[in-house]
């Protein structure tokens, strides 16, 4: 498996463009500390999105670490996600140690 990071096709450089322009608004709703006006279906589309295309890539080029650059969260941002995560799936830390574990 090989993982192919550059690629011409038109979706893939659409995409590229929308995510450009999705972080560029995140970041100006966030500076201007309007978070609450984005609903909680807008920012879980953003997340199942995100989801998604991680699975399809790992589905395709194998096991890859979360590409999240070491600057791009905070520790409560990453935090506040993934206790919305475990509680959504509804599993607790106890779980999430066992399952953690059994990765490597």
């Amino acid at each position: 498996m090989t993982d192919n990071t550059t690629t011409t096709a038109p979706e893939t450089a659409e995409l590229s463009t929308v995510i450009a322009r999705l972080g560029e608004l995140v970041q100006h709703v966030a500076a201007e500390e309007r978070g609450a006006e984005v609903s909680d279906e807008q920012i879980a589309d953003v997340l199942y999105a995100a989801a998604r295309l991680f699975s399809a890539k790992t589905d395709r080029v194998g096991k890859i670490a979360w590409p999240i650059r070491e600057d791009a969260l905070n520790a409560t941002e990453t935090v506040v996600l993934v206790t919305a995560l475990l509680d959504a799936a509804d599993v607790n830390l106890f779980d999430m140690a066992i399952w953690y574990r059994r990765a490597e």
